[in-house]
């Protein structure tokens, strides 16, 4: 119980209203202030998690710890050539090896039959790392443009070949080999049209295929191995 000194001091703070300065200071203190502590520790904490946050992304972009191997891409236009990675299985319970061949025919054929004066050297250069020596040099003779079936002499520049795949097989008499069977689209400028032919045409190709297998001490996957021994190809439809 206080004394009367005691009692006296407040009964004199009361009357002045010291008391309840005192009093509303001490709830301040009690209440705001720990209030205020809380907005703190939830502003640091949230500031806390986006450092982490970057720090993480930041990390991540460090893997994984391989050198990156670049390669230059020519284009004209990037929207529309722009490269994009494709599942070469598009048959169910089709191997990756055979995938890998339909993949290679389907190119070879479309290297050496599209035209395009602005590609030229890019299909003739496919189809030289893909064709045996001999049967290269048949393909030089056909594209020369003294000969007057040249793909260069028939379209030169105001014309290009486009090559659309429509099915491939094997040849059941002969696993080395496969038919192709495709549409060649002809589009012909000039100064008031557009003119476009279109062909159904037969390929018919020999080749020597390694297939994909693995390096039992590297584990990695070896050399692929394609080449074409021979090429026939006829006009089926006009």
């Amino acid at each position: 119980m206080p004394s009367a000194e005691e009692q006296m001091l407040i009964a004199e703070k009361v009357r002045s209203g010291e008391y309840f300065r005192e009093a509303r200071s001490m709830y301040d203190l009690s209440v705001h202030d720990p209030m205020a502590d809380r907005y703190l520790y939830v502003f640091v904490t949230a500031l806390s998690l986006l450092i982490f946050l970057i720090a993480f992304i930041a990390a991540q972009e460090l893997y994984p710890l391989q050198r990156s191997i670049p390669f230059i891409v020519k284009t004209d236009d990037i929207v529309d050539e722009l490269p994009r990675i494709h599942n070469l299985i598009t048959k169910s319970g089709e191997s990756p090896s055979d995938a890998v061949l339909r993949f290679l025919v389907d190119n070879y054929v479309i290297f050496r039959e599209e035209y395009d004066i602005d590609h030229l050297d890019r299909d003739m250069s496919g189809v030289a790392g893909q064709s045996t020596p001999a049967l290269f040099k048949l393909y030089q003779r056909a594209i020369n443009p003294s000969n007057p079936e040249s793909p260069i002499a028939l379209y030169q520049r105001h014309s290009r070949r486009i090559i659309t795949i429509e099915s491939e097989r094997r040849q059941p008499d002969d696993p080395s080999a496969m038919r192709v069977i495709y549409e060649a689209t002809v589009d012909t400028y000039d100064d008031t049209r557009i003119d476009i032919k279109k062909s159904r045409w037969q390929a018919d190709i020999a080749f020597n295929y390694g297939g994909v297998a693995l390096d039992e001490k590297t584990g990695k996957v070896k050399p692929l191995q394609f080449v074409v021994t021979r090429y026939r190809n006829k006009r089926i439809q006009d």
